[in-house]
C-alpha cells in the first residue's frame, strides 16, 4: 500500500486500486500481470498530482469517461479517447483521464494502440503496448470538500495564525491555480477552547503577506485574497500587501478595506488566466485577443515566473485595460464582525467571494446576489450557513436523467411551462428522462415531498405565521424534523418563508426560496430552468417573477447535471441599437463542476469560437438583423435575453416581434447602462 496525501495505492494481483479518502472515491486499472508498483516522485509528471506509482505492463484497462484524452511530453492534446483505436508512435506520452479522481498515465518512450468503449459518457479504456513497459500512475483528488478540520478558539490572533493553513489544500502555485480544479478545498474551520492546526496542513510560501490588523473584519475580508495568494498573514495596524522584495502596497486606512482586496483578487484571477495560456490548457481565450494588447508585458512570458515577479507585472496593469472583462463573483457575503462566523471561511475562500462585515458597503458590484450570514435577510439575497454549504457537499449532484421534482398544488400550466423552456437536444432525444410529480398540497403530501429524495419541491399551499395552510389543515413547518429534499420553494408571508426556508436548509436541504407569490407557469418555468442545468438564482430570475424574493443557502449553485458532466448553461444578451440592428453578447454560467476560473465555449456560427471564462458577458463580434435574431431565439439551445426580458419559449419570436422589442428599448433608453440582472 502506497499512501500520500489524500490519494492511496493498493494493489492485488493484476488491479491496482487507487482510493481518494477525501472524495471518498475509488477507481481500478486492471494489467495483464500482477502489479509491484514502486512509490515515485510527482515532479516527475508535467501535471500536479498528490501521488504516484510505477510498475511495467503489456497491456493496461483503465475507467475513461468523457474528456479523456492522450498528450505529449509537452502536454499537448494529440488524441480524444474515443471508440475508435489510435496508435500512437514511439515517444513520452501522457494518457489524461477522468474518473472518479484525476488520473495521468505517463508512458515512457513507447509505442501503444488506444482503444476506448463509452456508455452513456463512461467506459474503459485500453493501452496495449510492443512489450513490456514502464508506466508511472498518477492521481489527484477533485478535493471538492475539506479533509480535515482546523479547531479555533474565540481569539482573532488565533484565526490569523489559521489563515494561511487554509490554502494547504492548493495544488500549485503557478497561474493554474486560477483553474478551480487545482484548489483544493480549504480545511474546515470550528471553534474550540484552543486553537490546534493538523500536522496534515502546511503553510505555504509564496513570498506574499498580508499585514493586517487583528480584528474579525480585516480578517475576514482578507481571507480570500490570502488563500489565492498562499499568503502569510501578520498583525498590523496598517493594512498592506507586502512583497518579499521589499513592496508594500496600502489594503486600507486603519482596518482592510473589502473593495481594495477584492480588487487586487480580481486582478490576481484574472491576469492569471491569461498567463495560464503557455501553461497546461492552451486554448484560445476571448478575453485575451481583447487584453492582452493592451498590457505593458507578454502573459505567456511571465508563466515560469515566481510569483513576486508576477505579481509586480500585476499590479502595475491598468485597471481600465481589463475591467469590462473580470468574471463576476458567485455571490458577495456579508458576515458579522464575530468570531461565530469564523466557522463560514473555508467555503467563502473556496468560492473566491468578497467578503465584508459591512451591510451598508457591500462590494457585490459583480456579484450574482449577497448573501448574508446573520441580521435580516433584504429582498433578493440569501442566508448563508454551514449546513448549506455541507448538505451541497454531502449530496451528489443527480444526472437531469435521475432527477425528480414534485410540484405541490399546480396545475397543468405548469408542464406546459417546463417543457416551453427545456433546453438542448438531451430532452429531444428523450421524452422528459427525468420525473415530475404533481399532487395537491394536503399536510400528508407536503411532509412526504420533505421527507423523499427529491432535487426540487414547490409547496403551493400558503404560508402564514401558523404554518402551510394545505387542502385538509395547516402543517407547522417545525413539526418536519429532517429534510431530504435538496431544492425548497414556498410562497405566502415572506417573514415566514424566510424562516422556513432557513429552517429547511439546516435539517438538510441545500437551497430553500420564499416568495409572495408563484403562479403555476412560473413554477414550470423554474423547474424547466434547473432541468436544463441553471444556477438555482438564475432559474428563478429567468422564470419571469416580478414578486419579492428570498433565498437560503448557496443559491448561485446548480442542482442537476446535464449531458453527462458540468456542461454550462449558455446565454444569449441581445441589445437593439436600431430597428433593425441588434448587439450580441454571449455570458459564460459556471457550474458547481467548473467554477470561477474555468473557460467555456459557445459553438455557433454567429459567436467567436474562442473560449471565455465562466461569470464574463462578451461582446461578440457581428451585428444582427431582426431576421437573425428571430431564427436565434427559436433554435431553443440558450437562454434568450432580448433587451433585458427572457424569452419565454411561449410563443415564436418573429422578426416583426424583435423589431417591436427595439422599438420599446429605444424609446425607454435614457442611456445605455450595462445589463447587470441577466
Amino acid at each position: 500500500m502506497t499512501r500520500a496525501g489524500p490519494i492511496e495505492f493498493d494493489a492485488a494481483g493484476e488491479t491496482l486500486r487507487i482510493d481518494d479518502r477525501v472524495m471518498d472515491a475509488t477507481c481500478r486499472l486492471t494489467a495483464d500481470t500482477s502489479i509491484d508498483p514502486e512509490p515515485v516522485s510527482g515532479a516527475r509528471f508535467l501535471f500536479p498530482v498528490d501521488a504516484a506509482v510505477s510498475f511495467e505492463a503489456t497491456t493496461l484497462s483503465m475507467p475513461a469517461n468523457v474528456g479523456s484524452c492522450v498528450r505529449n511530453e509537452r502536454g499537448e492534446k494529440k488524441a480524444q479517447l474515443s471508440e475508435l483505436s489510435v496508435s500512437f508512435p514511439h515517444g513520452t506520452y501522457y494518457v489524461d483521464v477522468e474518473a472518479a479522481c484525476k488520473l495521468y498515465v505517463k508512458v515512457f518512450d513507447a509505442a501503444f494502440e488506444a482503444s476506448t468503449e463509452h456508455h452513456h459518457g463512461q467506459g474503459a479504456a485500453t493501452l496495449t503496448f510492443e512489450e513490456p513497459t514502464r508506466v508511472a500512475i498518477g492521481a489527484r483528488s477533485y478535493h471538492e470538500r475539506p479533509h480535515t478540520t482546523i479547531t479555533v478558539p474565540a481569539d482573532p490572533n488565533s484565526l490569523r495564525e489559521a489563515l494561511p493553513y487554509l490554502a494547504s489544500p492548493m495544488k500549485e502555485w503557478s497561474p493554474e491555480r486560477s483553474w478551480a480544479t487545482l484548489r483544493g478545498h480549504p480545511p474546515r474551520i470550528e471553534r474550540g477552547d484552543e486553537l490546534s492546526i493538523p500536522s496534515s496542513l502546511s503553510r505555504p510560501d509564496t513570498g506574499v503577506t498580508l499585514a493586517v490588523p487583528e480584528t474579525y473584519a480585516s480578517l475576514y475580508a482578507a481571507a480570500p485574497l490570502s488563500y489565492y495568494l498562499g499568503a502569510d498573514v501578520v498583525a498590523s495596524a496598517d493594512p498592506e500587501l507586502r512583497l518579499d522584495n521589499g513592496y508594500r502596497q496600502s489594503l486600507g486606512d486603519g482596518a482592510v478595506a473589502p473593495r481594495t482586496v477584492t480588487g487586487l483578487l480580481e486582478r490576481c484571477l484574472f491576469l492569471d488566466s491569461l498567463v495560464r495560456t503557455a501553461g497546461y490548457y492552451g486554448v484560445p481565450r476571448q478575453e485575451y485577443e481583447a487584453v492582452a494588447g493592451a498590457l505593458a508585458f507578454y502573459p505567456p512570458a511571465l508563466y515560469d515566473r515566481p510569483m513576486v515577479e508576477q505579481l509586480m507585472e500585476y499590479l502595475e496593469a491598468p485597471r481600465s485595460a481589463f475591467a469590462n472583462y473580470l468574471p463576476d463573483a458567485r455571490y458577495a457575503a456579508v458576515v458579522r464582525d464575530d468570531p461565530a462566523d469564523a466557522p463560514l471561511l473555508p467555503y467563502l475562500v473556496r468560492d473566491l467571494v468578497p467578503v465584508t462585515t459591512d451591510r451598508r458597503d457591500v462590494p457585490s458590484d459583480r456579484a450574482l446576489l449577497t448573501g448574508y450570514s446573520g441580521g435580516r435577510v433584504p429582498d433578493g439575497a440569501t442566508r448563508l450557513s454551514v449546513a448549506g454549504f455541507e448538505h451541497a457537499l454531502s449530496e451528489p449532484i443527480h444526472d437531469v436523467t435521475e432527477e425528480r421534482f414534485a410540484l405541490l398544488g399546480v396545475d397543468d400550466a405548469a408542464r406546459d411551462a417546463l417543457s416551453a423552456v427545456l433546453l438542448g437536444e438531451e430532452h429531444r432525444e428523450v421524452a422528459e428522462p427525468f420525473m415530475i410529480d404533481i399532487t395537491a398540497p394536503t399536510t400528508a403530501a407536503v411532509r412526504a415531498a420533505l421527507a423523499a429524495d427529491y432535487g426540487f419541491v414547490h409547496i403551493d399551499a400558503p404560508l402564514t405565521e401558523h404554518g402551510f395552510v394545505c387542502r385538509d389543515g395547516v402543517l407547522d413547518p417545525a413539526s418536519v424534523p429532517s429534510v431530504s429534499a435538496r431544492a425548497v420553494s414556498v410562497v405566502g408571508d415572506l417573514d415566514a418563508g424566510s424562516e422556513a426556508i432557513e429552517a429547511f436548509v439546516e435539517r438538510g436541504a441545500r437551497i430553500g426560496v420564499a416568495s409572495s407569490s408563484l403562479d403555476s407557469r412560473t413554477v414550470g418555468r423554474i423547474a424547466g430552468r434547473l432541468l436544463s442545468g441553471a444556477p438555482f438564482e438564475r432559474a428563478v430570475a429567468w422564470s419571469g417573477t416580478d414578486g419579492s424574493l428570498r433565498f437560503a443557502g448557496d443559491a448561485s449553485t446548480c442542482l442537476v447535471r446535464v449531458g453527462g458532466g458540468g456542461a454550462s448553461i449558455p446565454q444569449y444578451v441581445i441589445r437593439s441599437d436600431g430597428i433593425d440592428s441588434h448587439r450580441l453578447w454571449t455570458y459564460g454560467w459556471w457550474t458547481r463542476f467548473d467554477d470561477i476560473g474555468g473557460v467555456t465555449a459557445l459553438y455557433d456560427d454567429r459567436v467567436c469560437d474562442q473560449f471565455q471564462l465562466f461569470g464574463t458577458e462578451i461582446e461578440q463580434p457581428p451585428a444582427l438583423s431582426s431576421a437573425d435574431v428571430a431564427a436565434l431565439c427559436n433554435e431553443r439551445e440558450c437562454i434568450y435575453v432580448l433587451n433585458d426580458e427572457v424569452y419565454q419559449h411561449d410563443h415564436e419570436m418573429t422578426p416583426e416581434a424583435v423589431r417591436q422589442s427595439a422599438a420599446r428599448a429605444i424609446r425607454e433608453r435614457s442611456s445605455p447602462p450595462r445589463d447587470t440582472q441577466f
